[in-house]
C-alpha cells in the first residue's frame, strides 16, 4: 500500500503525522501489504492535476481516508477505482462525492485511537499558553522573542518529531495556533485552542486557507471561524533595500501588541458529544478498512 502525502523538507506536523500515525493504527506492516493500493490520509492533498492524484492514479485502487480538498475551485472526475471512506469535512465531501454527508473529520483524530493517547491526555500541564506558528511562518519573525515577552511556550511545527510535538501540546493548558493541525491536535487532546493568522493565508492563498479551516471547523460543529489577526504586511521597497531588520522588528512589535489582546477572541473546543461521535465513526472506518484490505 502506497502512502501518498505532502512531504516538507523542514517538516510540517500535519503531514508528518501520516508516517507516524498509520502504523500505530494498522500495524507496522500496513504499507507492506496490498501493493496495488494507494492510501491518501491526512492533508489537503485533493487538488486537480496534482502530483498526489497523478501518483495515486498509477495504482489499481485508491483509498481516501480523511483527506481534504485544497480549495473550492477544484474540479474532480473520480472513477470507481477511488474509494472514499470519508473526507475531512462537509465541503470536501461535496466537492468530491457530490454529497455533503460523506465526512467525519480530519483523520488526525485517529490519534485518539492510539495506545499513546491516554499517556498524552494524562500528561501534567507545564505551560499556561503555547503558541504554534504555521510551518512557513517559522522563519518570518523571531517567534521565540515574541513568546518570551508574552510568557508563552513556543511549539514549532517543524523538525519531524511528531511525538515531541504532541507531548508539548499535551503539556499546555491552552493553545494558540496558526498551524491548523496545531489546533486539531489540541482539540483531540481536549485542550482549548484558538486560531491566529499571520502568513499562512499569504503562502497558501486566502481561498485555500479559509476553505481548509472551515472544512475542518464544520466537521467538529464549530461554526464560527474566529481568529487573532496578526496579518503580515507587505514589505516596503525601502525596507527591502535599506533595512530589513527594521522591518522585521516593526513586524514583531505589531504581532506582539496583537497577541497581547488575544482575549478578544474566544477559545474553542469541540463538544464531548461530537468528539465521542467522531471516535465511534473512526473505529467503524478502521474496522471496515481492515476487513476489506488487511485480512
Amino acid at each position: 500500500m502506497k502512502l501518498i502525502y505532502y512531504k516538507s523538507q523542514q517538516g510540517n506536523i500535519g503531514d508528518d503525522l501520516n508516517v507516524w500515525l498509520w502504523k500505530k493504527i494498522f500495524g507496522d506492516d500496513f504499507f507492506n501489504k496490498n501493493e496495488e493500493v494507494a492510501f491518501l490520509g491526512i492533508g489537503s492533498i485533493l487538488l486537480e492535476n496534482s502530483d498526489y492524484l497523478k501518483e495515486a492514479s498509477k495504482f489499481k485502487k485508491k483509498i481516501i481516508f480523511g483527506s481534504g480538498v485544497r480549495s473550492i475551485n477544484e474540479k474532480f472526475h473520480f472513477d470507481d477505482s477511488w474509494e472514499f471512506f470519508f473526507t475531512r469535512g462537509p465541503f470536501s465531501s461535496l466537492k468530491t462525492t457530490y454529497v455533503s454527508e460523506n465526512y467525519i473529520t480530519d483523520s488526525a483524530y485517529f490519534l485518539a485511537l492510539t495506545q499513546e493517547y491516554k499517556k498524552f491526555i494524562n500528561q501534567p500541564k507545564k505551560y499556561n499558553i503555547s503558541y504554534i506558528p504555521y510551518y512557513a511562518s517559522v522563519d518570518k519573525v523571531d517567534w521565540k522573542v515574541i513568546c518570551d515577552e508574552l510568557g508563552w511556550n513556543l511549539i514549532l511545527p517543524t523538525g519531524n518529531n511528531v511525538e515531541k510535538f504532541i507531548a508539548q501540546v499535551a503539556a499546555s493548558e491552552m493553545i494558540i495556533s496558526e498551524a491548523m493541525h496545531g489546533a486539531i491536535i489540541a482539540d483531540i487532546l481536549r485542550i482549548p485552542w484558538k486560531r491566529s493568522r499571520y502568513y499562512s493565508h499569504i503562502f497558501e492563498g486566502e481561498m485555500v486557507s479559509e476553505f481548509k479551516w472551515n472544512d475542518w471547523l464544520y466537521s467538529i460543529d464549530v461554526f464560527e471561524n474566529n481568529y487573532i489577526n496578526c496579518i503580515k504586511k507587505p514589505k516596503k521597497l525601502k525596507h527591502k533595500i535599506v533595512n530589513s531588520g527594521y522591518y522585521n522588528k516593526k513586524n514583531q512589535n505589531r504581532i506582539l501588541a496583537t497577541l497581547k489582546k488575544h482575549e478578544r477572541i474566544p477559545f474553542n473546543l469541540s463538544s464531548d458529544t461530537r468528539f465521542n461521535e467522531i471516535v465511534k465513526d473512526l473505529k467503524l472506518k478502521k474496522n471496515k478498512l481492515i476487513d476489506t484490505y488487511l485480512q
